[in-house]
């Protein structure tokens, strides 16, 4: 036992948090082995987890609130939204003790069930879709420049339709597609709305073209707002098309 408690300590496993790096080493691995009555070498399970539960804590994003500078250059506070790093905690404890049960020094990043594109600052990284519900104005920034900027028509927050806010990633992106409203007794839809670019980021809301409007921006959300989705001028959807790509970071503040 004795021996093979010694075996393990001889790992090293270095998580690569870029520009960050955590530890697991003898000093630690010492702390987790055990033997039970038999002899037999095992690990205080709590201990691991509760080691990988505190590199979740220190590094997961998703979900949480963020401060985000916005391509106008006011710094906002953004919660929620479905992007941003979550390190799938079974997974990483299964290779952690695998890690060390084979005495391997290693360094690598942790399993993440939901990645983003950078732990440095914001972790949007510098690639990526704004919407401001406030100023009713989007921005595509593509590596720290605006690519493309455009007033939009949000989701009229007076009839309940408010576009939810928080960090979500682009789902997909689709051409020529009809969106649907709530199906009714009837059998028809409440709307049938059929646009040439379709690009989703959380359930049914989306970014697209919306040919019907004449005007854009200002307060016209307040009264004539779409069902939650973010419309736009048709010339600035398909630009934002041929440049988004799924997986992109969308931050609606």
């Amino acid at each position: 036992a004795c021996d093979a408690m010694n075996k393990y300590l001889g790992a090293m496993v270095t998580y690569d948090f870029k520009p960050n790096t955590e530890v697991v080493d003898s000093s630690m691995i010492s702390q987790w082995v055990k033997v039970d009555d038999d002899m037999n070498v095992t690990f205080d399970n709590n201990a691991v987890k509760e080691y990988i539960q505190s590199l979740a804590a220190k590094y997961d994003t998703k979900g949480k609130e963020r401060t985000f500078t916005s391509a106008s250059g006011n710094t906002v506070t953004v919660s929620g939204g479905s992007y941003g790093w979550k390190i799938d905690q079974e997974a990483e404890y299964n290779a952690l003790i695998a890690n060390i049960q084979k005495a391997e020094t290693v360094t690598r990043e942790p399993n993440y069930s939901s990645r983003a594109a950078s732990h440095d600052g914001n972790d949007v990284g510098n690639t990526y879709a704004e919407v401001n519900l406030t100023t009713q104005h989007m921005y595509y920034v593509k590596d720290g420049h605006i690519a493309l900027e455009t007033d939009v028509v949000t989701g009229n927050p007076n009839k309940g339709n408010a576009t939810p806010t928080g960090v979500y990633s682009l789902a997909y992106k689709a051409k020529d597609q009809t969106l649907k409203g709530t199906k009714k007794a009837d059998g028809t839809y409440e709307y049938e709305t059929p646009v040439k670019y379709w690009m989703p980021f959380y359930q049914d809301y989306g970014m697209h073209d919306a040919s019907w409007r004449g005007d854009f921006g200002g307060d016209i959300y307040r009264t004539s707002g779409s069902h939650g989705c973010v419309n736009m001028p048709s010339n600035s959807a398909a630009i934002l098309y041929a440049r988004i790509t799924a997986g992109y970071p969308v931050v609606v503040h």
